[in-house]
């Protein structure tokens, strides 16, 4: 049995509410040039790698995993210009594996992974989104 929130020891008046939203909103110059700053960072620590394009054959995970483990991949966000099923699928169960479109590029998931692949449409994408 819970106490009466004004006796000593009792319930909270005001509790913490589960949907409880703590965004904050960002001006869209300041975004844009927080992205242009990560990306030339990871560039310099050399953590950013331009690839022709990435494709996999067909929905296997294994083959996928092959391909990073061969290139010594072990946390990697792929920016894909256009993500195909194939390669969504291959990823989707790859833990340390990321594979976006370049508008969902986000700066957490870019600082979070060691290694980030972006294919050359993705990059010019890039350019025009935040220079």
């Amino acid at each position: 049995m819970t106490s009466s929130p004004l006796w000593r020891g009792g319930g909270r008046i005001f509790p913490n509410m589960p949907n409880e939203n703590f965004t904050q909103k960002i001006n869209k110059k300041m975004y844009r040039a927080g992205m242009a700053s990560i990306l030339s960072q990871l560039a310099r620590e050399g953590r950013l790698a331009v690839v022709e394009s990435l494709r996999v054959e067909s929905p296997k995970t294994k083959q996928l995993a092959e391909k990073f483990k061969a290139m010594n991949l072990s946390s990697v966000m792929v920016i894909a210009d256009e993500v195909d099923e194939n390669l969504y699928l291959a990823s989707r169960n790859l833990a340390n594996v990321l594979v976006v479109e370049p508008r969902y590029a986000d700066p957490v998931s870019l600082v979070h992974f060691k290694k980030v692949l972006v294919t050359k449409a993705a990059m010019d994408q890039l350019k025009e989104m935040f220079a």
